[in-house]
């Protein structure tokens, strides 16, 4: 009777519940999410209602999270069949009906990979055994005519006296996989207090496939331009501010928004005076820009690539490839665009809305061209910029051939990234380290170098390797539980996790809200240790960011190696190759210091994965043989020149103190008559028994008396008793002495 009474009292509490609140959707954890109250009509959409998401709990009181409402799978954009631009989604007469936004959209067309081991051929072991499986549930429904969806999740704050700032997130995964769909953005909008939207894109030959001049592979920049230009429109329905918006992407999606910005529909116009307001006005990129190697190309360079895979499909027109009962989707998505890297992938040359005509044997790319000589014309006025990156990044699986080095860049390399491994005693090519260097680090420095002079720009690096990614951190995952690709991060992290995810956090929400990193948001979380006046930009003091073990600091010179190495020397030598000696000089060192560590350690041979031709391979060059040679004779040389000028200093010190002790006075001594004492001279006797003689020097010309030494004979000290060495022990000698300086005064 009393179990039943104890039943009854939970399903009759569970009932209230469901009376008095919204209907109940599902929960995790401790955050339920159920169906909206709030009706919101938007002029030409009609009216929607979304998830109400409620973080009034622990995670409340713990990380200032606030109530949000998701609003999913609304339809921002349309085109009118395969290989078209996009364009803004709306309703001329929209319905009265309330429609439901509470499901996530279809995404875009790409290919399912069902084995592991494949796909690891293209991408790390851990994106195709760990990662990829979570994301097949939010790509597995696909649609070719209607996949360009945004996801909108607002911050519920009472007695808002202010627009909120809009956060548009560009999702990576490569430029043939992902949705925004995988990635949650409610936990950074509540922390925040940021709308934060998150959407869909054309991938893979859908999305960046060159067919003609008029079909030109700009698609997917098509789309995260239209994007932007539905959020300038609608956004203010969210209580969102069209004049604070902030494009965020990581690795493939950082490469598309920092070409965004470019083009002349969102920065204002060409020109440095802007004709118009630009949709942009915020810009964070992770990991990757336009600049970073293999993630952009020309008409040029993979013209050959092009010829191949439209041969594939038997079909090189546009109207054939358009025609999807020829062309189906799936034809598409079997074609293989792998060689050493993804060649479907956005165009520099021709650029969408930049006039660059192609030219017959004309490897330019104007569009760089342009940035390198005026940047301030190709980006929106006042554009503040974030530059993030992590170590645990994992870097593009390339295989170059020793043929496409040069030999100079390669000594160069070996010389700078192999170092000796202790604990195995042998030499070590560090490649992983020479990758994030040269993929990651380099072009960052590179893109900002070109841009510190109109604008302020920092760059953030976080230390951790605990994730391979900083969306668990950016977007709060490791905070509360989430609908994300990432939700099982909440259960492994751990406090050092939450609190470096509020670092990094809170630095988006002082430039989302301020434009300057530097002034705190005012929902920002406020560290009791952190003690800043101002983060400095990077240039020109290199001034890196650093969160490490859940601190945040700032060092000058970092990483000043590594922008000099890649964006300074390397690109000299490719102009201008240093003379064959230099060359030659770094094989000597490294030849040397191997052949010794092999005598000394026993260390097998140096093997590097990343260069097929080791830099310590024989030479057989004669200029080789020559410069060992000349470095010997230089080294003898000035070793000889410096013992005989050491050895005429030490003769004139012996003549000066001769002078000194006998009054400045050269004295003429006669030739002895009589054997001297025979005792020993004044001496001390070291640890090991041997004597050592006692030599006092006075350069006042006065001598000093020992009382312990009173019993000893008078000693001569201008002709002090010879020492000799005999068997390992210092003796003294049975010559005979002139006479004592005393007897040959008198």
């Amino acid at each position: 009777m009393f179990y039943s009474l104890i039943v009854l009292i939970y399903y009759l509490h569970h009932l209230l519940l469901l009376v008095s609140a919204s209907p109940l959707l599902f929960t995790l954890n401790d955050v339920r999410y159920s169906l909206s109250d709030r009706v919101l009509t938007i002029p030409k959409l009609g009216s929607i209602r979304g998830i109400h998401i409620d973080y009034e709990n622990n995670y409340s009181l713990k990380y200032n999270l606030i109530n949000t409402e998701a609003f999913l799978g609304i339809q921002y954009g349309l085109y009118h069949g395969r290989f078209e631009p996009s364009k803004e989604r709306f309703n001329i007469h929209p319905s009265t009906k309330v429609t439901k936004q509470i499901e996530f959209g279809s995404a875009c067309p790409q290919y399912l990979w069902k084995n592991a081991s494949e796909l690891s051929r293209i991408r790390p072991k851990y994106f195709a055994e760990e990662y990829y499986p979570k994301l097949l549930k939010y790509i597995s429904r696909q649609n070719e005519g209607q996949c360009l969806y945004m996801n909108i999740y607002q911050p519920q704050i009472k007695n808002l006296k202010e627009r909120l700032p809009v956060l548009l997130f560009v999702h990576g995964d490569g430029y043939d996989m992902g949705t925004g769909a995988a990635f949650d953005g409610a936990i950074l909008a509540s922390y925040t207090r940021t709308i934060v939207v998150t959407i869909n894109y054309r991938l893979g030959p859908f999305g960046f496939l060159y067919v003609s001049r008029e079909h030109k592979g700009d698609y997917a920049l098509q789309d995260i331009y239209t994007a932007l230009h539905w959020l300038k429109n609608y956004v203010t329905n969210f209580n969102g501010d069209p004049d604070r918006i902030t494009l965020y992407g990581t690795g493939t999606g950082a490469v598309l928004a920092s070409l965004v910005v470019m083009l002349e529909t969102v920065n204002g116009g060409t020109g440095t005076v802007k004709r118009r307001k630009s949709l942009v006005h915020r810009l964070i990129l992770n990991d990757q820009t336009f600049l970073s190697p293999h993630m952009t190309s020309t008409l040029q360079e993979i013209s050959s690539y092009q010829t191949n895979l439209l041969s594939q499909l038997s079909c090189s027109t546009t109207q054939c490839l358009r025609n999807q009962t020829l062309i189906t989707t799936n034809d598409l998505l079997q074609l293989n665009s792998y060689g050493d890297f993804n060649y479907i992938c956005p165009l520099e040359n021709p650029f969408p809305f930049y006039y660059s005509p192609i030219v017959n044997n004309d490897y330019t790319n104007p569009l760089r061209s342009r940035f390198f000589q005026q940047s301030q014309t190709l980006l929106p006025e006042n554009l503040r910029i974030l530059l993030t990156t992590s170590q645990s990044t994992l870097p593009l699986k390339l295989e170059k051939k020793s043929s496409d080095i040069n030999n100079t860049i390669e000594y160069l390399l070996n010389y700078a990234y192999t170092k000796w491994n202790r604990t195995t005693k042998q030499f070590d090519f560090d490649e992983q380290l020479l990758h994030y260097h040269q993929q990651i680090i380099a072009p960052l420095l590179q893109y900002a170098n070109y841009l510190s002079d109109q604008t302020r720009i920092h760059v953030l690096e976080q230390h951790s390797r605990k994730y391979h990614s900083e969306l668990p951190l950016t977007f709060g995952y490791v905070l509360a539980p989430s609908m994300s690709v990432y939700n099982d991060t909440y259960l492994t992290a751990n406090e050092n996790d939450r609190i470096e995810s509020m670092r990094m956090m809170d630095l988006f929400a002082n430039l989302i809200h301020n434009g300057d990193i530097s002034r705190r948001s005012a929902y920002g979380r406020e560290f009791k240790e952190e003690q800043h006046d101002e983060w400095h930009p990077l240039f020109p003091d290199l001034n890196f960011l650093l969160l490490k073990d859940g601190k945040l600091a700032q060092q000058s010179g970092y990483y000043a190696q590594v922008h000099y190495l890649f964006n300074n020397l390397i690109p000299n030598i490719s102009k201008r190759p240093p003379h064959f000696d230099l060359i030659n000089t770094w094989i000597s060192l490294y030849k040397i210091s191997h052949q010794h560590n092999l005598s000394t350690q026993h260390s097998p041979t140096i093997q590097t994965s990343f260069l097929s031709r080791s830099i310590y391979s024989e030479t057989k060059h004669p200029k080789f043989v020559f410069v060992i040679t000349f470095c010997v004779f230089l080294l003898l040389l000035i070793n000889f020149i410096l013992c005989t000028t050491l050895t005429k200093r030490g003769r004139c010190l012996r003549k000066r103190e001769y002078n000194c002790l006998n009054g400045h006075a050269q004295l003429n001594i006669e030739k002895p008559q009589q054997q001297l004492h025979g005792g020993s001279s004044p001496s001390s006797t070291n640890s090991n028994g041997t004597l050592i003689q006692q030599l006092v020097v006075n350069t006042n010309c006065t001598t000093t008396t020992n009382s312990s030494l009173s019993s000893t004979p008078p000693v001569d000290i201008l002709h002090p008793i010879n020492v000799m060495k005999k068997n390992g022990i210092l003796r003294s000698s049975t010559k005979y002495k002139p006479p004592m300086l005393s007897e040959a005064i008198v």
